[in-house]
């Protein structure tokens, strides 16, 4: 997993232990490992006070160094000695890659380490980078040609039938390991359907917070609402994992937040510009001010068919901002 956090070093510390953690059970290949990527032992952290030109050197140096031994372990796991065990390749998953940092340079990583594998006659190394719709304009904005390196697959919500599937397959999951039985009523199958919107994530934290409140075995309708609209419930929950973020760290005015509080009244539904003003109680230029820069930082949508007209992005995310939006971080 990817964080704001992880630079070039920690990632490549991150991809040595994991592969040390998988394949260096076995003493002669721990050995082989130790050898072959003796080079991240040596790493130290880039000072931050030495010049660009050498930082950028500091990198390619390092990218290399990764992609070589990289290359190594695979040929050794593809070709085995004596007594080791076969692979296919190395299959390396990345996710949340939307929090990329500017400073890791994610295409620029991924479009060199792939293309230095191959100039090693590597083609078993497989790189799955999973995040929200920001990753590929991270991706381009690192290296301009590193999107098509990838196959790009694009998740789309669940259609409700699927939803009340997910559903049933995790009560009856649930059921087989624990002595009280769990149902859930049609009603409040439907209504998990509904607040989740499809997101798969969010039919997990609305399920898990209705069983947490159920009482009798049987989850109804009122105990969805109970666990979704509560303080620590669902959408508490999911709104610190995905909107308290755009709420607070990416908005430093708290007039551009009323304009948030006003649009969600109207939950994700557009709404028009004279709407938001009739309602607003700054001055007009700041209104045309938050618009921009909230549709600039992807929070709203502005419509494209119309003019003046904009909306949130998910009906969730206006009901987090009713609940507990006037919450202090």
């Amino acid at each position: 997993m990817i964080s704001e956090r992880t630079d070039l070093v920690t990632l490549i510390k991150l991809i040595e232990r994991n592969i040390a953690r998988e394949v260096g059970r076995v003493e002669v290949i721990r050995n082989f490992l130790s050898h072959t990527w003796g080079f991240v032992k040596r790493i130290r952290v880039m000072d931050s006070g030495i010049a660009e030109a050498e930082k950028e050197s500091n990198t390619d140096i390092l990218i290399n160094d990764l992609a070589h031994s990289l290359a190594e372990t695979c040929n050794r796991l593809v070709n085995p000695e004596s007594g080791e065990e076969r692979r296919d390749g190395i299959l390396f998953l990345f996710d949340e890659a939307d929090n990329a940092c500017d400073n890791l340079r994610i295409g620029y990583f991924f479009k060199a380490v792939t293309e230095l594998l191959q100039q090693n006659g590597c083609n078993n190394v497989m790189f799955v980078v999973a995040g929200l719709p920001d990753v590929v304009e991270k991706l381009s904005n690192s290296h301009g040609s590193s999107v098509r390196i990838f196959n790009q697959l694009k998740i789309t919500e669940l259609n409700p039938d699927d939803r009340k599937y997910v559903v049933d397959k995790g009560l009856e999951a649930g059921n087989k390991i624990n002595k009280e039985q769990t149902t859930i009523s049609e009603k409040a199958n439907n209504r998990i359907s509904t607040l989740s919107e499809g997101y798969p994530h969010f039919i997990q934290q609305f399920a898990y917070s209705a069983f947490s409140v159920n009482e009798d075995g049987e989850i109804s309708d009122d105990d969805v609402l109970s666990g979704a609209l509560s303080k620590g419930g669902a959408i508490d929950a999911i709104g610190d994992r995905y909107y308290a973020s755009a709420f607070h760290d990416k908005i430093k005015s708290d007039e551009y937040r009323e304009v948030l509080q006003i649009m969600a009244g109207s939950m994700n539904s557009w709404i028009k510009k004279s709407e938001i003003r009739e309602k607003f109680t700054g001055k007009d230029q700041t209104i045309t001010d938050a618009l921009g820069a909230l549709t600039s930082r992807k929070i709203i949508l502005k419509n494209p068919s119309k003019i003046g007209e904009y909306r949130l992005q998910q009906r969730g995310f206006a009901l987090w901002i009713k609940l507990f939006g006037d919450r202090k971080k």
